[in-house]
Parts: C-alpha cells; sequence; structure tokens
C-alpha cells in the first residue's frame, strides 16, 4: 500500500512538470511566430508599390550605382563661361532714333537678321547725294567723250579736257565712298532709285546667338557706336574653374572633369581640360582652368556657378546622386527597384514599379554625389531611384496602399 502511495506521489510530481514545461514552450513558439511575422510586417512596410506616372509626377528618376572618383580627385569651384569669341555687342554706325525693336531677351537669332530700325535724317540724305552724284556722273561722262573728241581734231583746249576728266574722277570716288557708306546702313546701293529711299537704318545681329540683354527702348536716340543689345551663343558653353597653386602640378590637358551646377545638384555634365591659364586670378592663388564641355550643352547658361571634381587617380567608390538617399530616424536609406510589372490603372495598362527600401551608410560626398556603404545586401547592378527618394519615404510614411 506504501509503495502504491509512493507510485501515485512520483506520477503527480512527472504530470505537474510536464504541465509547466508546455505553457513554457507554447509561449516560445508563439513569441517566435509573432517575430516572425513581425520580421514579414517590417519587410513589407519597406516596400512600396507605385505606378509610373505617379513616379513621374513625383519627379523622380531611375538610375544605377556608378563608379566615382570622389576622394582621389581635385575638388574646385568655377562658372560656366562663353568666351567673348562667342558674343557680340549689338552696335550701329549711324545714330537715330529707335523706331522698332524687333526682338526681346532670349529670342534666337540668327548672322544678319534685323534686330531694330533707327530713323535717321542723314541716312536720307545721303541717298539723295548718292542718286544725284550718278546723273551728274552720266552728264560728266557725256562732256567728258565730247571733250576727248574735240582734243583729237585740234578742235578743243587740252585744258578743257583735262578739267572735264578730273571732275569726272572725283565724282567716280565720291559714288563710291557713298555706296560703301549706304551699304554699311543696310542699304543696297545698286538697287536705289528715288522711289525706294529709305528713312533710317536696320541694325542687324554681327553673330547668331540668344539675345542676353536690350539696351535701348523704342523712341530714344541712339548714339552712333553705342551699344543696342547683346548677343550670346550658349552653344559655345565651357568652363572655367579655378585652381589653387598646391594642387596645379596635378592638373593635365585632358583631364577628364565632372561637374554640377552650385544651385541645382542634379543638372551634371563632363567636360575635358584643354589649357591651363599662366596666371593667378586675383588675390586668391587661384588659376584659371579652362575645360571644353562635351556631350549636351542645353540648360547651361553664360555665369552659372559650378562645383567640379578632376579625376587624378583610380580611387572609385560606389556612388550615388544626393537625392537617391533619404535619412530617417538617424538612418540613411536608397530605394531600390525590385520588379516591374504592367498592370491594369483605371481601366488603362500602366507599368507599375516595385521599390524596396534598403539601408545604406553614407561616406564621401562631392559634386553632388555620395559614396554609399551597403548595410542591406546590394548587387550593385540593380536600378534605383537616382532622384526623389524623399518623396517616395513620404509615401512609404502615408501607407502603403497598393493601386491596383
Amino acid at each position: 500500500m506504501k509503495i502504491v502511495r509512493i507510485f501515485g506521489y512520483c506520477l503527480f510530481f512527472l504530470l505537474a512538470v510536464a504541465c509547466q514545461s508546455n505553457p513554457s514552450s507554447s509561449t516560445k513558439q508563439t513569441e517566435a511566430k509573432g517575430e516572425e511575422g513581425h520580421a514579414d510586417e517590417e519587410k513589407e512596410e519597406g516596400a512600396l508599390e507605385i505606378f509610373q506616372s505617379q513616379f513621374k509626377a513625383l519627379g523622380a528618376e531611375l538610375g544605377k550605382i556608378e563608379q566615382k572618383n570622389l576622394s582621389g580627385g581635385i575638388q574646385a569651384v568655377g562658372f560656366i563661361r562663353v568666351h567673348n569669341q562667342h558674343k557680340a555687342a549689338v552696335t550701329s554706325l549711324f545714330g537715330g532714333r529707335v523706331q522698332n525693336i524687333l526682338v526681346a531677351p532670349g529670342d534666337i537669332v540668327k548672322k544678319g537678321q534685323v534686330l531694330i530700325n533707327l530713323v535717321n535724317p542723314q541716312i536720307i540724305a545721303m541717298q539723295e547725294e548718292y542718286l544725284t552724284l550718278i546723273n551728274a556722273l552720266a552728264l560728266t561722262q557725256l562732256d567728258l567723250d565730247r571733250q576727248q573728241e574735240l582734243v583729237e581734231g585740234n578742235a578743243g583746249a587740252l585744258k578743257n579736257f583735262q578739267t572735264v576728266q578730273t571732275q569726272f574722277k572725283q565724282q567716280q570716288v565720291k559714288i563710291s565712298s557713298l555706296k560703301r557708306q549706304l551699304n554699311l546702313a543696310g542699304i543696297n546701293a545698286e538697287r536705289l532709285t528715288p522711289q525706294s529711299i529709305k528713312e533710317g537704318t536696320s541694325v542687324t545681329a554681327p553673330v547668331s546667338g540668344t539675345i542676353s540683354h536690350i539696351q535701348t527702348e523704342l523712341g530714344a536716340n541712339a548714339d552712333a557706336g553705342a551699344t543696342l543689345a547683346n548677343i550670346v551663343n550658349n552653344e559655345q558653353v565651357d568652363l572655367d574653374l579655378y585652381i589653387y597653386e598646391k594642387d596645379l602640378n596635378r592638373v593635365k590637358i585632358g583631364q577628364e572633369i565632372e561637374f554640377s551646377l552650385s544651385n541645382d545638384a542634379a543638372k551634371k555634365g563632363k567636360a575635358i581640360v584643354d589649357r591651363v591659364g599662366s596666371s593667378f586670378e586675383g588675390e586668391n592663388k587661384a588659376i584659371a582652368v579652362h575645360a571644353r564641355i562635351i556631350g549636351k550643352r542645353e540648360g547651361f547658361f553664360d555665369g552659372m556657378g559650378v562645383t567640379g571634381l578632376l579625376g587624378t587617380g583610380a580611387n572609385l567608390v560606389k556612388a550615388i546622386p544626393n537625392a537617391s538617399i533619404v535619412d530617417k530616424d538617424g538612418s540613411s536609406y536608397i530605394f531600390t527597384l525590385a520588379d516591374t510589372a504592367k498592370v491594369d490603372h483605371e481601366g488603362t495598362p500602366e507599368m507599375r514599379y516595385r521599390f524596396e527600401r534598403k539601408k545604406i551608410k553614407k561616406g564621401i560626398s562631392s559634386i553632388g554625389f555620395t559614396e554609399i556603404i551597403p548595410i542591406d545586401p546590394l548587387s550593385g547592378n540593380e536600378q534605383l531611384a537616382t532622384s526623389g527618394a524623399v518623396f517616395l519615404q513620404g509615401k512609404l510614411d502615408g501607407g502603403n496602399a497598393h493601386s491596383h
């Protein structure tokens, strides 16, 4: 009987231990499932689906991770320049009152195009004198022929012939001079008739380019030689960077430069060094380095400030535009394109993008680019949002509603 009682106590003890261990095991399984579900939720929260039209409306763009020499290059500041051989001051050799202004700042003009009309009574007088001399020359020619015949027949005095001959030559010189002056005034003397006399002159473009300034107004008196307008040929923009003395020995002809606008880091370009200055600019101990912009020049205008990087070595790093990175809660992220699909959107087939947010660490920054050190795995070949990351994060924060 004692043995049975002891066995009963043992059995009760084992059952109690089992009951205590099972809830613990169950709790661990529940916690594990909860952690797994939380991880799935975090993964889902880091994903974002957006239609192509929405993506473009945010001002975002797609691109790839690039290899940049951000640490081994020379950083410099400078300006977009159109040098003087590609600029022009519009002037007139004759003064007058401004009658018409046919262009405005920003207009693209061709060489020889009429820009401004001036009224000047002096121009009328010149045309009158030219036509009068043409008629007088014809009469002098007849008189000269007659005097020559008289001299040849010993019926006239040689002195009379010589006087008329001198008069004829003087008229020829005067006509030739007036003809040149009228041509400079934009009047074709060969076609001039009493009915076609003009009351002024036309001021034409000396070069092709863009009107940058108009420096007169209707009714104003324009002096001869005064600048009436300015033309800049923005197709000939180049780059001037200022390099300090300590870095000058690292600058070579043919060196590649990457640059971005100081006020718009997203606007980038490339240039090749083709001339290095030989004197210091001002008091800052910097020398101007001229570089030829390669590729498209659209959007670059004379006087724009730039930040440039001259590559001097092979210290390449993974880099992306600054606008690709968004900072949140003390961490930095980028949005990589996970997949695309063409789906129905409000009755119209449209491309849908699915982005995943990846954590990165920022390194060196220069010319609008930042070195990235991946924390979440990156292959290096994926596409990513190279601009508009802040807007994508805002859309993600506002709720990951999938638009199907």
